[in-house]
């Protein structure tokens, strides 16, 4: 009886096997509708000549079973333009998106153009035709709250100068995204912006703005104890935001400090109802302010427990980590229920699972606390790049991408498709020889130089490849 059940799972096995290496079956569980692949409108999608990369012969080649399996259009997606308003080339991501409220946008670098370009364009297509509301950027938590709210008032410019991490993504393709969520606020879908940060990164130093939201709210219910700690707030943020000369101060008094924000924080809740009904407009405001106190304790803990390197140590990553899945869920929950979001952070902090980071491995990182309370409802995608310029994250100088080495890359792999761009699921699919890499421990660059070991299945629900990076051209 045992042999006879183990030949037929080799003879399914076989089956499922030889379906996936013929390149005219849909493979695995997902059949991509007819309409994904065609395309009537042209109009700023590049054609299958245009899409075509060049050889580059000092790449290794890899087992023609994946390039056959990943050229399959039931299992790759083909990305015509990484800029066109023109959605007609993203129709197949309809199907792995349409059910999910949470989705997650990587970047193995944040200094590749490129990345920002399709970052845009996903973000445009998913609000405008998969009813997406919020893009959350992984930058200071009440900043870009407090940005949206006075975004009408503000130019584009203004508002990445009020909100996100300048330096890194203080870019002209960034500029065009703001362009549009600025756009969207006089339509019936505005897109609403938000960070789930706990560092500050406003290089006008919105959170400056902090102590006087934070008596705005408090004195609806004490005026006396509200001026108290608009006081001590403002000379905390001060001193935060001039970390390096106050560092001595902060080991010192951290735990009266942060003994006095909890104290603030039960204020709020206990007096919640005085509170919330004093906000009519804006219902949740005061749990806004509270959780932006917890995120300013999670700040001085990062700091505190940082080593000084840009990465920081295990410890400082996880708690900035820890920080950031606290916001987005008081994002999902609190301030924007059933609302569809759109993150938009390094391939790091979206992981599902842990892997072997360049910097620091098998720490739980954000996305592994986001994948455990949303499961189905959320989708990772990974970006990676071949060749070109990067500006790197681990000490922003520019570099020259070196090309794959070994065959058992994901460089090397999707540079077999021989395509600009492409989206890859890693989910809908039934395990065959064709997709065993995806299954299996392959190095994939951090930085564009880095090798980092993985099995990317579990560590992404999708990727995005491009083919050729550059660096972003930065806003004065």
């Amino acid at each position: 009886m045992k042999n006879i059940i183990k030949i037929l799972l080799l003879l399914i096995i076989s089956l499922i096997d030889l379906q996936c290496k013929r390149n005219d079956l849909p493979i695995g569980n997902f059949i991509a509708p007819k309409y994904c692949w065609e395309i009537n409108d042209w109009s700023g999608l590049m054609t299958d000549r245009q899409l075509y990369t060049s050889e580059i012969p000092s790449i290794p080649s890899v087992d023609p079973n994946y390039t056959i399996w990943l050229n399959n259009k039931n299992n790759s997606v083909d990305i015509r333009s990484l800029t066109s308003d023109n959605y007609a080339d993203l129709q197949c991501l309809k199907p792995y998106f349409e059910d999910k409220t949470l989705i997650q946008l990587g970047e193995s670098s944040h200094g590749t153009r490129e990345y920002s370009q399709i970052k845009v364009r996903l973000i445009k297509f998913l609000h405008e035709q998969m009813g997406f509301d919020v893009i959350a950027f992984e930058s200071g938590f009440f900043e870009c709250y407090l940005t949206n709210q006075n975004i009408a008032q503000l130019s584009e410019l203004q508002a990445i100068e009020n909100s996100i991490f300048y330096g890194v993504w203080g870019t002209t393709d960034v500029l065009e995204l703001f362009n549009y969520i600025k756009a969207t606020q006089t339509t019936d879908h505005p897109l609403s912006l938000a960070g789930f940060d706990c560092q500050f990164t406003s290089i006008l130093n919105n959170i400056n703005n902090h102590p006087a939201v934070l008596y705005e709210i408090i004195s609806k219910a004490d005026s006396q104890f509200a001026s108290t700690q608009r006081t001590f707030d403002f000379i905390t943020i001060y001193r935060l935001n001039n970390y390096h000369n106050y560092k001595p101060y902060f080991l010192q008094y951290k735990d009266s400090i942060k003994r006095n924000y909890q104290k603030i924080i039960s204020f709020i809740y206990n007096h919640a109802n005085e509170l919330l009904d004093s906000f009519p407009q804006r219902p949740v405001y005061p749990l806004f302010l509270a959780q932006s106190i917890n995120s300013i304790i999670s700040n001085i803990d990062f700091l505190l427990s940082s080593d000084n390197t840009l990465a920081g140590n295990p410890t400082s990553i996880k708690i900035r980590d820890s920080a950031m899945a606290a916001n987005v869920i008081f994002l999902k929950e609190t301030l924007y229920p059933k609302k569809k979001m759109i993150l938009w952070a390094h391939n790091y902090h979206i992981a599902n699972a842990a892997f072997h980071h360049a910097l620091s491995p098998d720490i739980k990182n954000m996305g592994i606390w986001l994948k455990e309370k949303y499961r189905e409802k959320i989708y990772s995608v990974g970006l990676y790049m071949l060749r070109g310029k990067t500006k790197t994250d681990w000490n922003w100088t520019v570099i020259n991408i070196p090309p794959p080495t070994t065959s058992n890359s994901l460089e090397a792999i999707l540079y077999s498709c021989r395509k600009k761009s492409l989206f890859i699921d890693l989910l809908d699919h039934f395990y065959c020889y064709g997709n065993k890499w995806m299954y299996s421990d392959i190095t994939a660059k951090a930085s564009g130089f880095a090798d980092e070991h993985m099995i990317i299945r579990n560590v992404y629900d999708g990727i995005v490849f491009i083919d050729s990076s550059s660096v972003p051209i930065y806003l004065p």
